[in-house]
């Protein structure tokens, strides 16, 4: 027989603290304005985790009281570059293998969930507690709403 607590140790505790820009029409926007960000001159504006997070902060991606570690700002600076590889070669209509699968691992930091709501409408949401893991949620739905 089955214990009746079994359920418990698959219990999966949603946060959903990604942050809104994920929603409406600015979604194309964050996803352009995450890849200019090395600029045409060279110029990278994620450059530092000192220039990184008031990027991030005004993007709508992290809270006025966060900050990120260095191995955030280390895959922040990996998910940048693989969002710019993918969308030069979807602009191309070639196909990268390798530019898709860093991107893909660079979007499982958000740590997305399907949430199904009582009306049944289905929705991703971040399951993570960390605000870089949100702030990366936030992008990896974007990147659905995009595309």
């Amino acid at each position: 027989m089955v214990p009746l607590t079994w359920h418990r140790r698959y219990h999966l505790s949603v946060t959903d603290h990604t942050p809104s820009v994920a929603s409406g029409n600015s979604v194309r926007g964050l996803l352009g304005s995450l890849a200019r960000t090395v600029t045409a001159d060279g110029t990278d504006l994620l450059e530092t985790r000192e220039e990184a997070v008031p990027w991030l902060r005004a993007a709508g991606l992290l809270p006025d009281d966060a900050v990120i570690s260095g191995s955030e700002h280390g895959a922040l600076l990996r998910l940048r570059d693989a969002l710019r590889d993918v969308l030069a070669v979807r602009a191309s209509g070639a196909a990268d293998p390798d530019a898709t699968a860093r991107l893909t691992r660079a979007l499982a930091d958000g740590r997305l969930v399907v949430t199904v709501s009582p009306a049944g409408a289905a929705v991703l949401a971040s399951s993570a507690r960390a605000s870089y893991s949100n702030a990366v949620a936030a992008i990896a739905i974007a990147v659905a709403q995009a595309w």
